[in-house]
C-alpha cells in the first residue's frame, strides 16, 4: 500500500474543529491501514510528530432514497493526537476568497470584452479601408472603359 493512499480525507465537523485547537485531528483512512501505517503516513505527509492514534471502523448505515433502499459505505476513522507541529487543513488567509475570485473573473471578462471591442474596431477600419479601395478601383475601371469606348 502506497504511503500517500493511506489517508483519504479529513473529517470536518463541529466536534473535530474544536479538537483541532487541542492538536487532535480526524481523518478517514484506508480500511486495511494499521495504526503504525497511519502514523508513518501522517508524519511523512504533514511533517509533524504523532503522539497517539485511535482508530475506529465506522459501520455501513442503511439509507433510503424514494422507494429504493441501500447502504452508505462504511469507512475507517483515525483520531490522531500530535505532540509537535500542526496540520493546516483549512485554507490560509493569503489564499483568495470566493468574493475576490469572482471580482478577478469579472475584471478578466471586462478586459476580454474591451479587447474584443478593440479588435472589432480594427476590423471595421480595415473593412472601410478595403471598401474605399474597392470603390476607387471600380471608379478607375469605369473611367478606363469610358476612355476605351471614346477611342
Amino acid at each position: 500500500m502506497n504511503i500517500t493512499d493511506i489517508i483519504k480525507y479529513p473529517i470536518l465537523t463541529e466536534k473535530t474543529y474544536q479538537q483541532m485547537q487541542e492538536n487532535i485531528y480526524t481523518f478517514a483512512v484506508d480500511r486495511r491501514a494499521t495504526k503504525f501505517d497511519i502514523k508513518r503516513a501522517v508524519e511523512f505527509i504533514f511533517q509533524v510528530k504523532v503522539d497517539k492514534i485511535n482508530t475506529f471502523n465506522v459501520p455501513k448505515k442503511p439509507k433510503k432514497v424514494g422507494r429504493y433502499s441501500g447502504f452508505v459505505a462504511g469507512y475507517k476513522k483515525a483520531i490522531i493526537k500530535l505532540s509537535e507541529g500542526t496540520i493546516q487543513i483549512l485554507p490560509e488567509e493569503g489564499i483568495a476568497t470566493d468574493k475576490e475570485l469572482k471580482e478577478n473573473k469579472e475584471e478578466k471578462v471586462k478586459a476580454k470584452i474591451k479587447e474584443v471591442s478593440e479588435i472589432e474596431k480594427r476590423a471595421e477600419e480595415k473593412i472601410k479601408k478595403a471598401s474605399k479601395e474597392k470603390v476607387i478601383k471600380t471608379e478607375k475601371e469605369t473611367k478606363d472603359k469610358s476612355l476605351e469606348e471614346k477611342k
